[in-house]
């Protein structure tokens, strides 16, 4: 229903301004008893009244794909979580500290920089729940990072989300490839736009053997 979706996004973009209820009722023209059900989620708002209040809080609402997640038993007794497909996780969120208990005891780690973040999703794709995975881990950062968490994987676990990791880099390679033939037969690039144009490729979380194809095809087609 959609009023459950909304309750936990209205309140996650207002505690991500550092806002009360009482400033976010000010500025999108709604009491604030009426904004505390609706984060509670024992009210529910129209379209309108939710896009007003996101805007008040330079927001937008967005439609994303719907991620299902399959529970899939493996031969050694264990029970892995398993999306049916990727999905994008917005700046700050996907940088945020994830903090889990294991048998290691409790740990926390720092997604800001790549070498936490690559045993971070090591741990996630083998011993995270739905709402964790949710949470942290995006798919273009996850495929950037894969020629890395790929090896500490077990085989098992592997071979489930290898799949997922190239239809997601196979897609944003493809987004690349035609947004480069919508803009027409490219010019020779220097040493410095080449540069540039690998750091975007990089930022897109295209994984180094994606990066070359892209060149390969600028060359290819100049």
């Amino acid at each position: 229903m959609f009023w459950l979706w909304t309750g936990a996004h209205l309140e996650a973009a207002r505690v991500a301004r550092g806002l009360t209820q009482e400033a976010v009722a000010r500025r999108s023209g709604t009491s604030q008893p009426t904004l505390s059900a609706y984060e509670r989620g024992t009210k529910s708002p129209t379209l309108a009244v939710v896009e007003r209040i996101l805007h008040s809080l330079d927001f937008d609402l967005r439609v994303q794909p719907r991620v299902t997640f399959r529970e899939v038993p493996s031969e050694r007794g264990r029970t892995y979580v398993v999306p049916e497909q990727l999905w994008r996780v917005d700046p700050p969120d996907c940088f945020a500290p994830l903090t889990v208990h294991d048998f290691k005891g409790r740990r926390t780690f720092n997604l800001l920089h790549r070498e936490r973040r690559v045993q971070e999703y090591v741990w996630l794709l083998q011993h995270g729940d739905e709402r964790k995975m949710f949470t942290h881990l995006d798919a273009a950062l996850l495929v950037d990072a894969w020629p890395d968490v790929e090896p500490r994987l077990s085989p098992d676990v592997r071979a489930l989300w290898q799949p997922l990791v190239y239809a997601a880099g196979e897609a944003v390679l493809e987004q690349v490839l035609i947004a480069g033939l919508q803009a027409g037969p490219p010019e020779p690039l220097s040493k410095r736009a080449r540069e540039r144009l690998i750091d975007r490729l990089v930022e897109r979380g295209l994984t180094a053997e994606q990066i070359r194809q892209v060149l390969r095809s600028r060359r290819a087609s100049s």
